[in-house]
């Protein structure tokens, strides 16, 4: 068995031959948030992909962690895409992937933790991904070409800076 003697100066001697060990690692990250004048401009940009292609949607934008930022239903979209929308924006953002490719993933039995999570997978969420770093997700329901408003309100918000997928 050790005695203190011995262990108390090795300690000691770890702590100062070794000091940045510790140093070395941030102990504060740096996060970027989507904000609030974001999440309106993209709703916007996808409410009037949808008046050009006469679609009648809805658009849901979360932040990181899912908490609605913005959202709007075009006059005459179902219910159902009210409903959806938001849960779209809600899943993107909790898997930092497209519903597509997490629907993707279900079909192929590949991953359906989702399914089983209560998310919904369903094609029209998208992650908004800054510098490597989820921000947010944009959900879109009942306007047909869901994925193309959900790209092209990114792009018009965000252009190169934006992307949707790693």
């Amino acid at each position: 068995m050790f005695n203190r003697s011995f262990i108390f100066p090795m300690a000691a001697i770890c702590v100062l031959a070794f000091p940045t060990l510790g140093a070395t690692q941030e102990l504060v990250a740096e996060k970027h948030e989507l904000t609030s004048a974001a999440a309106k401009r993209l709703v916007e940009a996808c409410d009037a992909f949808g008046e050009q292609e006469g679609s009648a949607l809805a658009v849901a934008v979360v932040d990181a962690d899912a908490n609605l930022l913005h959202f709007h239903a075009r006059q005459g979209a179902p219910g159902r895409a009210i409903l959806t929308a938001r849960l779209k924006a809600e899943t993107a953002a909790h898997w930092r992937r497209s519903t597509h490719e997490l629907s993707e993933r279900i079909d192929d039995n590949i991953n359906r933790a989702p399914e089983w999570l209560g998310d919904f997978p369903r094609q029209g969420g998208l992650p908004i991904i800054y510098n490597g770093e989820t921000i947010g997700a944009i959900g879109v329901g009942g306007g047909g070409d869901d994925i193309g408003c959900g790209e092209a309100a990114i792009e018009a918000v965000f252009g190169d800076s934006a992307q949707t997928s790693r």
